[in-house]
């Protein structure tokens, strides 16, 4: 009897097994996005509140010991990334071109002048790091216009000037953006070949004239902007009622040109068209003969994924929901030069095996499709998961790791493939740090410690290193800076530098301080090189010249001190200033600061001090680390209408 006994208890205790078992598997099935042992532990502890979102199985911790509490804070009815005025959204981009607007993204935070930047821009960055002391005023005026009085000769550019300025085009731009075919074009130029007989030639034309000339200088040259004016007498309403090839390709390189010009709005609209209309042409499909030539569908490859790449990368710099590859089953373009293509030819030849006119292109549509997923984390949850923070942080690192030996940073090629080879690896520094950030960010916020065994925090430094270092000693290296190469320098090097920036200000007795400081002032020469040809780069100088001047002028009052009791005095001088610097702080008693358990040095020689302000400050502060962060409590698996308020509708 006690055996039988025994033997139908082991049989329930089986039973029960696989009854948790399966019910764990249905639980994942059927509400993955809620961590099951989370929910039981929050049981055990008398807190029956589910859990927003799943909290990674791999952690030893919850991830709100990680990175802060968790949706347990009041929430105000404005979300804190968005302006309390919905109209300060509109902007009117109708001016001659100057840089009171901003096709990076980074620098230019008044309402009215950006449109919606969402909390992957550097814009969000930007408001963070101006919250920190002895940060300049985002609203100060820029004394670097691109433009001036129209001082521009209004008479025909010179034959000579136009062939250089196409040149410069296919020399610079097009292989790392091959959305046309060089042989057609000049074919077509020429008149050996016809040109396109629905209006779209004008644009098409003039717009890679202008683009030539824009990233072909190595000064702030506006050559370029007679042949935009140009194109832009094409965009009528009229192309609204039309589609093809030629016109998509107008309408992208148009859009493009216009952000790298300080029109991001006005080149996310148009872009927008453009995408519409190779959607309507079937440009995100592929065909086979007889109904398209080989020739002609790998043309169409290039302008699909061309598009592609900028529509993603335009929707990250401004901070906007990334758009579907849902039903796109175009395939990625070969790993061709032009002139491995032929308009009579029956098959495409085998891909190359070495740099060629699409390579950079192939690689740009992987990375591109990573950022999406790193977009919808970001906009979903704001602070991403640990978990799916490190996956995500991995499969850009795998992709590099999968880059051919020909994009290996320390192999120098030719131009025409090294300018967008380095485009293409800092762009991925760039995609590395904006993932990161909102977690480093949110420590920052919280007042804890840079710790560098957290992997995404530790991730974001490193690139953020590697990423100063790989711009700053390619432009040491060559003499000459092109500007098409020069907005990428500097886009990525603003990204790298504020995050630099404001863990300096936040801790400047870190471990890596001095690395922060020195790679500060180097990005410091780079972008006053880098303005000759971009006005942004002075004013993202002037803001780390600014901050770096007035930091070591702080920071020299906490030099180490010879007598015990000079302490106290260096710490009464140090809030003293800290008062001075921050706006509306309130008044703060030094015993009262001695106290206070934020400290502006984490390390060895930690002191208490009021970094953060005490008063409004604190909402200023949380106002920024709202445009980078979402609050935890955001049911993220609900349709967009219960998003928190910050989502566009």
């Amino acid at each position: 009897m006690l055996q039988l006994h025994e033997r139908q208890e082991g049989m329930q205790i089986q039973h029960g097994f696989g009854v948790a078992h399966n019910a764990a598997e249905a639980w994942a099935l059927h509400l993955p996005e809620i961590n099951l042992q989370d929910v039981m532990r929050r049981l055990e502890l008398g807190n029956q509140d589910v859990p927003p979102r799943s909290s990674p199985s791999q952690l030893t911790e919850a991830p709100e010991t990680r990175y802060g509490p968790a949706g347990n804070q009041p929430l105000d009815d404005t979300s804190p990334a968005e302006w309390s005025n919905a109209e300060d959204y509109e902007f009117d981009e109708s001016q001659d071109f100057d840089n009171t607007t901003d096709g990076m993204g980074s620098l230019v935070t008044e309402p009215g002048k950006v449109g919606y930047t969402g909390p992957q821009s550097g814009v969000a960055a930007l408001k963070f790091l101006q919250t920190l002391h002895l940060y300049i005023p985002a609203n100060q005026p820029t004394p670097f216009p691109l433009d001036g009085p129209d001082t521009r000769n209004s008479s025909e550019a010179s034959p000579a000037s136009i062939s250089e300025y196409i040149n410069s085009y296919f020399r610079i731009y097009h292989s790392s953006y091959p959305i046309l075919h060089e042989g057609t074009f000049r074919a077509r130029l020429s008149g050996a070949l016809a040109k396109p007989r629905d209006g779209s030639w004008p644009l098409l034309y003039n717009i890679v004239i202008a683009i030539g000339a824009f990233v072909g200088a190595t000064d702030a040259s506006d050559s370029d902007v007679p042949f935009y004016k140009k194109a832009r007498q094409s965009l009528t309403m009229d192309i609204l009622e039309k589609g093809s090839l030629s016109y998509v390709q107008g309408l992208v390189l148009t859009a493009n040109y216009l952000q790298k010009r300080n029109k991001p709005n006005s080149g996310f609209v148009l872009i927008g068209i453009g995408w519409s209309m190779a959607l309507a042409i079937g440009l995100h499909r592929e065909f086979s003969l007889p109904s398209s030539s080989p020739f002609m569908m790998e043309i169409r490859r290039r302008a699909w994924w061309t598009l592609f790449v900028f529509v993603s990368g335009a929707q990250l710099t401004l901070g906007r929901p990334p758009a579907s590859l849902v039903g796109v089953n175009v395939r990625p373009p070969s790993n061709l030069n032009d002139q491995d293509l032929a308009v009579d030819m029956e098959s495409l030849p085998d891909s190359r095996d070495g740099p060629s006119t699409t390579a950079c292109l192939v690689q740009h549509a992987k990375l591109a499709q990573i950022a999406n997923m790193v977009q919808v984390e970001l906009l979903a949850h704001q602070i991403p998961g640990h978990e799916r923070a490190v996956t995500l942080d991995r499969s850009i690192a795998q992709w590099r790791r999968d880059l051919p030996p020909y994009f290996d940073e320390n192999r120098m090629l030719e131009t025409w493939f090294e300018i967008p080879k380095r485009i293409l690896i800092w762009r991925s520094f760039h995609l590395h740090i904006i993932l990161n950030r909102p977690i480093l960010f949110r420590i920052i916020r919280d007042k804890g410690t840079l710790d560098r065994s957290i992997k995404p925090i530790s991730s974001c430094l490193d690139v953020a290193e590697l990423c100063v270092e790989s711009i700053c000693a390619y432009l040491e290296r060559e003499p000459e800076h092109l500007r098409g190469l020069g907005w990428y320098a500097t886009y990525c090097l603003i990204t790298a530098t504020f995050v630099q920036a404001t863990c300096y200000i936040y801790d400047p007795a870190h471990a890596l301080a001095p690395t922060w400081k020195n790679h500060l002032k180097r990005a410091v020469d780079c972008l006053s090189n880098l303005g000759a040809t971009n006005s942004m780069a002075f004013r993202a100088k002037d803001i780390l010249k600014r901050l770096l001047d007035q930091s070591e002028l702080f920071l020299s009052l906490f030099e180490t001190p010879t007598d015990p009791m000079a302490d106290s005095s260096l710490q009464s001088s140090a809030v003293g200033i800290w008062e001075l610097t921050t706006q509306d702080q309130a008044s703060t008693s030094h015993r009262a600061a001695a106290q206070d358990r934020n400290t502006i040095f984490l390390g060895e020689r930690a002191m208490p001090f009021p970094f953060y302000a005490q008063s409004s400050s604190d909402a200023e502060l949380l106002d920024a680390a709202g445009g980078i962060m979402l609050q935890e409590s955001s049911d993220s698996t609900g349709p967009y209408s219960e998003w928190d308020a910050w989502m566009p509708g």
